[in-house]
């Protein structure tokens, strides 16, 4: 509308009659008249150009009046809005600074929390730290204490730790200095560390253990020791081979006392020989003593009658028949216990009850001086080993029992050889040999089999028992033990020592 009036007013202020030009033309007069008169174009022109704008001053009014109204209905809806703004946003911050503050105090509270079990976590940790050096020690410890040499190495040969008894030989005194060196290092001699680097490279391509190795060791001193060494592969978390893990032992001393022990054992084997040959040669006399006194008696009757001129024919030849029987005797005797002196070379197939019958062949006239009763229940028949030494086991045993049972008063002296196949442990055979003569004591007991002891005074040497301990479980790979039986034989109440030998029944290595 406003847009409209001014429109019109400035088409009205383009006309003529307003111009300067037209005004320069006419005189003041008619000018002044032209204004007075209504009719005039000038008049015209002029009063429609002032209601125009007095138009468009109401207009401006009438719109100002509007702005006006509608400015303060806006401004009243503004500051509404501007309030309700306000007060939103404030609410909106307050809740947000309220959220915020609620927010950073849960998280305060949780990171309080967090840094509680971060700080819990640490102690554990350090703890756990602590432990494991505490552990690192511990074990440190408990490995330099072992009376062996402990090292590991990697894969380059280069040691990663070891205890203080290789440091010892080594002649270090801290890991530090032994660590990350290679056997070409030590003090060993070039030799020994190429056998050993080889050792180890072995290991590590097969990852097989290598066990119960005997070499030589030479230390810092320049002293050489005999060691037997085992080595392992050493494995990570993955099963992957990263080294060895060794362990070796000084058998030097132990090596020298071995050989003590051989020739310990090698005149104990002669003092047991020397000590049997005394039972065989009494076993010997008592085995010869029927013959000789009928070899002796025999000849004094051929002299007493060739004396007196009565020797005929059939006497002489009779006696002289008796004479050859009883010689022949006595060579078996002495044929019997030849082979009873004879030393196995190797272990061999033999029947047992033969080797039984053999046994007391040689103890037969103690046997039957003694009254003394055998009885056989045997049903293994071959074992495997060394026949005459078990003969020697079964003549100790049997000279044992003989000697208590002729000091009993008794009549009724018994002893009992039985043997029977073990189903387990299998391919083997029990022996047991046991007697009437009232048991060993409890307080010895245990002791029979140790050597020098022996029950007998001055008649005994104490090593019958040992040596055949040693020949069963040494030699023979078998088991020897004793223990008191009682039992019944022929409704008399009986009490007894009793050896049960248990042999393998076939091949051992």
């Amino acid at each position: 509308m406003a847009k409209e009036r001014i429109k019109r007013i400035n088409n009205l202020l383009d006309k003529e009659v307003l111009t300067a030009i037209y005004a320069d033309r006419k005189p003041l007069l008619v000018l002044e008249n032209e204004l007075i008169k209504k009719d005039t174009k000038l008049y015209i022109t002029i009063s429609s150009l002032t209601k125009e704008i007095k138009s468009l001053i109401q207009d401006e009014i009438m719109m100002f009046q509007e702005f006006k109204k509608t400015y303060k209905l806006e401004k009243e809806d503004i500051d509404e809005q501007i309030y309700n703004t306000v007060y939103i946003t404030t609410s909106l911050i307050i809740f947000i600074l309220f959220t915020l503050i609620g927010l950073i105090s849960i998280f305060t509270s949780k990171i309080s929390k967090i840094e509680k079990k971060l700080i819990n976590t640490q102690n554990r940790l350090n703890e756990n730290l602590l432990k494991i050096k505490d552990s690192k020690i511990l074990l440190q410890n408990i490995i330099d204490s072992i009376p062996a040499a402990i090292f590991w190495k990697d894969t380059k040969n280069r040691y990663l730790g070891v205890n203080k008894y290789i440091l010892n030989n080594a002649g270090f005194k801290k890991q530090e200095e032994m660590i990350g060196k290679t056997d070409h290092e030590m003090p060993w001699k070039d030799e020994e560390a190429e056998v050993f680097i080889a050792d180890d490279k072995a290991i590590i391509q097969s990852g097989k253990a290598k066990l119960q190795i005997e070499e030589e060791l030479t230390q810092k001193n320049g002293t050489t020791i005999e060691v037997i060494t085992s080595k392992v592969p050493l494995k990570n978390s993955k099963n992957e081979i990263i080294g060895i893990l060794g362990i070796f032992m000084d058998i030097t001393k132990k090596k020298e006392m071995e050989k003590m022990l051989t020739q310990k054992n090698q005149m104990l084997t002669q003092q047991s020989k020397m000590a049997a040959l005394g039972e065989m040669l009494e076993n010997i006399a008592h085995q010869w003593k029927q013959p000789l006194s009928l070899i002796l008696s025999t000849t004094t009757g051929i002299k007493l009658k060739k004396e007196f001129n009565q020797l005929d024919d059939d006497f002489l030849f009779e006696s002289i028949e008796n004479i050859i029987n009883s010689v022949e005797h006595m060579n078996q005797t002495m044929n019997d216990f030849r082979d009873y002196f004879q030393v196995d070379k190797a272990p061999r197939y033999f029947n047992f009850e033969k080797v039984v019958d053999k046994a007391l062949l040689l103890v037969q006239s103690k046997l039957k001086n003694h009254s003394i009763e055998v009885i056989k229940n045997i049903s293994a028949k071959d074992i495997y080993g060394l026949e005459n030494e078990f003969i020697q086991v079964l003549m100790n045993i049997l000279s044992n029992s003989i000697y208590i049972l002729e000091k009993e008063e008794s009549e009724d002296r018994f002893i009992f050889i039985e043997s029977k196949e073990l189903k387990e442990p299998s391919k083997y055979i029990e022996i047991k040999i046991y007697d009437n003569a009232g048991g060993i004591q409890k307080e010895i007991i245990d002791k029979v089999f140790d050597a020098h002891f022996t029950t007998k005074g001055e008649e005994g040497t104490g090593i019958g028992l040992y040596m055949s301990e040693q020949i069963i479980c040494n030699h023979m790979k078998g088991l020897i033990k004793v223990s008191n039986k009682e039992f019944t034989y022929k409704n008399i109440e009986c009490k007894g020592a009793e050896f049960t030998i248990t042999i393998p029944s076939e091949k051992y290595n």
